[in-house]
């Protein structure tokens, strides 16, 4: 990717003919998107069993299109009697409110699961944010949808002509299956749905889908991707924007995630196939060994080995491991040799930690998405209601 090529525009989601706003009230908060027609839609979610109210309403409202987007923090509208019903009454009255059609709105909850939606708090907030909708407001709507998070994530930027923009949330509850996590992308690329569609999966399966905080899936994670359709392009040009956006709100995810200090990229090298580099990757950035390891800056690469061969078969003769951070790299595994590990020692010491692995058995390559585990995020899950 030609990083110069691609432009911050700053304006969030509220690129185009898009609005946006948000509001809190305790620990609800309500995040409404909208645009002045209905666009084409493509959406992923959460592949947990147990999906929640708003996913099931959002799954069959995508297929007519989509004209805003009425999000809720504080409760999740998961696994309780009244979820179904309680979910589709926020598009019934975001629908009164903004004059669009109930069919064409998008729902998302995130919060505690299996505790009943306060309606009237959240009827409130979808009152008082639907009245000032503005091109300015990308940043309440994102601070709006965030729980244990600790700072806003958002992104837009124009490649081409083509712009995209992103808020996001979730940094517990985090584990690839539509990694709880929600994220709305805004877009004026004039494509099929199909394209959208396809470029949203590619674009997902290399940077949400290969983020892990936990290990634990969501019953509410959900991607939604909306186009106004105003600028003809090549799908392999918005692709390019869409790659970008994704993996920055991926890294963002990573870096609050609950209770870290550190962001912890892997990347897997020289693996026999593609998935099987995806695998390793993922295990590596699971791993509560080393996302301890590298909270206390412990150079135990053998808690990375041990990780990649849970998964996959591994000449350790071949194996090798470096870390790399703003302090500098360190190789700490090479021919069956351990390295230097006062280095190793001096490179955890960094914030971002980058993870090379290279199997040395064939071309497959993938990086994964994490942070390390701390008491902080003991202490939050500990508390959580």
């Amino acid at each position: 990717m030609v990083m110069t090529e691609i432009k911050l525009t700053g304006r969030g989601v509220c690129i185009g003919g898009f609005t946006a706003g948000g509001a809190k009230d305790g620990k609800y908060g309500v995040a409404i998107i909208k645009n002045n027609s209905v666009c084409r839609c493509a959406a992923l979610f959460t592949r947990n069993s147990l999906k929640a109210a708003p996913v099931l309403v959002s799954r069959e409202n995508v297929k007519n299109g989509i004209q805003a987007i009425v999000a809720n923090s504080g409760n999740a509208n998961a696994c309780t009697p009244n979820g179904l019903a309680d979910a589709k009454k926020m598009c019934r009255i975001a629908a009164g409110a903004l004059s669009v059609d109930e069919k064409n709105i998008a729902v998302a909850s995130t919060g505690i699961i299996g505790r009943l939606l306060d309606m009237g708090k959240v009827e409130a907030l979808i009152g008082e944010v639907s009245g000032g909708l503005s091109a300015g407001k990308s940043p309440d709507a994102a601070r709006a949808i965030m729980t244990t998070d600790t700072v806003k994530k958002e992104i837009s930027v124009e490649y081409k002509g083509i712009e995209v923009g992103a808020i996001a949330k979730g940094v517990g509850m985090v584990c690839p299956g539509m990694a709880t996590v929600l994220c709305f992308v805004t877009t004026n690329a004039n494509l099929s749905d199909a394209e959208l569609y396809e470029s949203l999966k590619s674009a997902a399966d290399s940077s949400l889908n290969m983020l892990i905080v936990d290990g634990d899936m969501s019953t509410n994670d959900c991607l939604f991707l909306l186009s106004e359709g105003t600028k003809k392009c090549s799908a392999l040009d918005f692709r390019h924007a869409l790659d970008y956006v994704l993996v920055e709100i991926t890294k963002m995810l990573a870096r609050d995630g609950e209770g870290a200090t550190k962001l912890i990229e892997a990347d897997v090298i020289g693996g026999e196939t593609p998935e099987i580099a995806r695998t390793c990757a993922r295990a590596i950035v699971t791993s509560p060994l080393v996302k301890t390891a590298i909270y206390g800056e412990n150079p135990n690469w053998g808690r990375i080995a041990a990780a990649v061969g849970s998964v996959a078969d591994v000449d350790f003769e071949n194996l090798e491991i470096r870390l790399k951070s703003e302090n500098g790299e360190a190789t700490t595994l090479k021919k069956g040799q351990g390295g230097d590990l006062k280095q190793a020692e001096a490179v955890l010491r960094g914030k971002e930690i980058l993870i090379i692995v290279n199997m040395n058995s064939g071309n497959g390559k993938a990086r994964a998405f994490g942070c390390d585990l701390t008491p902080g995020y003991v202490k939050i899950n500990a508390e959580y209601n």
